[in-house]
């Protein structure tokens, strides 16, 4: 039993440990997404808008995973310089359902005159939707599920293991 107890203990400290790595990570990603709300903005064009379909290899007798991604071209201009981009925002936005994307393209016609956001020190680094959207919260949420699973796992385990 006493066994069992340590293996229980080293598999939650792994995973809390991993999950202290996401949190950081995820930490990271929603204050540079948060940061963009502060960037200059600069009149831009949307040149083409095109849904972009990837498919995730399947094991064999199973369905390949299909994601859909609303690719946005677009350029703005900062002071003399003509800048191209695709970036919709800091995080990258692929969907299982095709209505996402579509919904993305609707809103970002090929011609349409739009505000950039774009980073004062890298003005090639620019987004059309600033702001912390829900995929820049996917790593901190698994961070934080991954740290409370470690920190309960010995606490469940002591708890079967009084039933015993």
């Amino acid at each position: 039993m006493q066994v069992l107890s340590v293996v229980v203990t080293v598999i939650a400290a792994l995973l809390a440990a991993v999950g202290v790595l996401f949190v950081v990570a995820g930490i990271k990603d929603v204050l540079r997404a948060t940061r963009t709300r502060r960037w200059p903005t600069a009149p831009g064009t949307i040149r083409s808008a095109e849904e972009f379909e990837r498919r995730l290899p399947a094991p064999p007798m199973a369905e390949p995973r299909v994601f859909y991604e609303a690719v946005i071209e677009y350029e703005y201009t900062v002071g003399r310089v003509l800048v191209g981009t695709t970036a919709l925002r800091v995080d990258p936005a692929a969907y299982t359902n095709p209505e996402h994307a579509q919904s993305i393209l609707r809103r970002y016609p090929p011609g349409q005159a739009v505000r950039v956001a774009y980073n004062p020190a890298d003005p090639t680094d620019a987004v059309l939707e600033p702001g912390a959207h829900a995929p820049s919260f996917v790593r901190l949420g698994v961070g934080l599920g991954l740290v409370a699973l470690g920190a309960c796992m010995p606490l469940v385990a002591r708890w079967f293991a009084a039933r015993l």
